[in-house]
């Protein structure tokens, strides 16, 4: 009887030892749960600043600068500023894009525009609504110069060789995405009143 009270509290010491252990052990499992919550609260992911009062127009310059891209890597070639303008609504000569935009956004050891600095310029642009193009008459009389007989509609060949022989010619992307709005898809001709409202209507 002795022996057997004597093993029955060794017994019950080693159940308590096996359940402080067991303790133990889903107390660390709920600290790692714990920890691994913390860790996937950290991992939410960023929202764009939509409250940014500059956010639509970086936008719209973002989406026009990025078929520019060639290299991927938030840059575009001199060459093409001018164009880029024009897509969002600006149309400087060739001459302001040379003499004055060009030194503006990209330092003479640059090889080509960074796009930031060309937005912080292009945000300028478009608030001032500088650059604007032509008014409607002075565009008007250029279209009715390619259209000597006064039908209102000028053939493709003829627009497409007059905006791409002169100095302030257009790159084949801007002709096509020209002729895309202004060419009547049954006839194959431009007819340049109705562009040309369209066009004034969507002026900035």
């Amino acid at each position: 009887k002795a022996k057997s009270n004597t093993e029955k509290p060794q017994e019950e010491g080693k159940k308590e030892v096996q359940t402080g252990s067991s303790g133990a052990k889903g107390g660390e499992e709920k600290e790692g749960e714990e920890k691994q919550g913390d860790h996937e609260e950290e991992e939410v992911p960023q929202v764009l600043d939509t409250n940014d009062p500059d956010h639509p127009i970086k936008r719209r310059i973002r989406e026009a600068f990025e078929p520019f891209d060639s290299e991927n890597n938030n840059t575009c070639d001199e060459r093409e500023v001018r164009s880029i303008m024009r897509y969002l609504g600006a149309y400087p000569t060739e001459e302001d894009v040379s003499n004055d935009i060009i030194k503006q956004i990209k330092e003479d050891e640059e090889i080509r525009v960074r796009y930031d600095r060309f937005e912080e310029f292009m945000i300028k642009v478009l608030k001032k609504n500088l650059y604007q193009p032509d008014d409607r008459d002075t565009i008007l009389q250029a279209f009715r110069v390619l259209d000597p007989e006064g039908k209102g509609e000028i053939d493709e060949q003829v627009i497409v060789e007059a905006l791409t022989s002169n100095n302030f010619a257009f790159h084949d992307k801007e002709v096509e995405d020209f002729l895309s709005v202004a060419k009547d898809s049954r006839t194959g001709k431009i007819h340049y009143e109705a562009y040309l409202e369209q066009m004034m209507s969507n002026v900035i």
